[in-house]
């Protein structure tokens, strides 16, 4: 598992096995008005696809990510409430994640490590050098990232919320992982450390062995955004992602 497509189907299918419900939710209230904005457009690749748009945009409310493409799918984050929605145009249906707060105790004989180098021979992004960051789970490099600490510090919060709801979801969907899976590094990356990418600051490029990579394309800051980006269709169907033995 590496990137997530931004699909319904797809992002059940990162979060593991569930259960689809029928649900009545009220539609995640949209800012109120014209909102000031951190945006940040990636290239993002994976295994067996070719490269594909990602546009992540944070406010102090939401987290909005799709493809580049206002009209499109998308999934957004209620930074208030740290539900999580994932709307299909073409479905026309939502699905539902409702937070549900548990403890993320990271096992005893997990342990992790971060190897941080500096490198001159890096672009620099705003005046600033990016370090290159390997995060390891028990001895094995899981993935890397190339990040600038200090730069654009509303967006990488952001993006570390999200993180954390989707560790948080995986990690009550756990069970229904095959134990074979449950390596190291994926324990670490998608269940008890989902945002440790993110303590360096922001990600200009991230990558692993099997695969992926995400490189930055551009950003921009304190931009005001229409807040129905932020509004849930109210004539969608709606679908609650239950965890697999619920």
């Amino acid at each position: 598992m590496s990137g997530c497509r931004l699909s319904v189907l797809a992002l059940a299918a990162c979060l593991a096995s569930a259960l689809l419900t029928a649900a009545n939710v009220s539609a995640a209230p949209g800012d109120a008005g014209p909102q000031l904005a951190s945006l940040l457009w990636y290239e993002e690749s994976e295994p067996g696809t070719d490269s594909y748009p990602v546009r992540i945009i944070v406010t102090a409310g939401h987290v909005r990510i799709d493809d580049d493409d206002d009209n499109g799918d998308f999934v957004l984050l209620d930074r208030i409430t740290r539900s999580l929605y994932s709307v299909s145009r073409g479905e026309q249906s939502i699905l539902v994640i409702e937070y549900r707060a548990q403890e993320q105790r990271m096992p005893d004989d997990l342990r992790l490590d971060v190897v941080i180098e500096e490198h001159d021979t890096v672009p620099t992004v705003a005046g600033r050098q990016p370090q290159l960051i390997s995060l390891m789970a028990n001895g094995a490099t899981c993935y890397r990232v190339a990040a600038v600490s200090g730069l654009l510090e509303d967006a990488v919060a952001g993006l570390a919320d999200y993180a954390r709801v989707l560790g948080n979801r995986q990690l009550g969907s756990l069970q229904s992982v095959p134990a074979e899976l449950q390596t190291p590094c994926f324990l670490s990356r998608y269940v008890y450390a989902p945002d440790r990418h993110l303590r360096h600051g922001l990600p200009v490029l991230e990558w692993d062995g099997q695969g992926y990579r995400r490189s930055l394309v551009k950003y921009r800051s304190g931009e005001q955004v229409d807040p129905g980006l932020f509004v849930l269709p109210g004539d969608y169907r709606r679908l609650r992602l239950e965890p697999a033995g619920s």
